[in-house]
């Protein structure tokens, strides 16, 4: 579990401090694959699923924090609703 932010424009541009001071949701991630870039595909969850459900859509950028500071990022690839 990890602390995360949705990019959503220009929040960078006109909130002092962001991300760090923007609105943190707990994030579950799954790596399910290790590409040879480097890169992973992760199942990921939320802990409070209703406040991410309006910023999940395809194409949607995620950062992952650890305190303040800027760990990974992420690019929404696919959403599945249910359980």
């Amino acid at each position: 579990m990890a602390t995360a932010v949705f990019v959503r424009g220009d929040d960078r541009e006109l909130r002092p401090g962001w991300p760090a001071s923007a609105d943190h949701l707990s994030i579950l991630l799954e790596e399910t694959a290790v590409h040879e870039d480097g890169s992973r595909t992760c199942r990921v969850d939320f802990l409070v699923r209703d406040l991410a459900l309006p910023y999940l859509v395809p194409g949607g950028e995620i950062l992952i924090l650890e305190g303040p500071r800027v760990v990974a990022s992420a690019r929404v690839s696919t959403v599945h609703s249910g359980d």
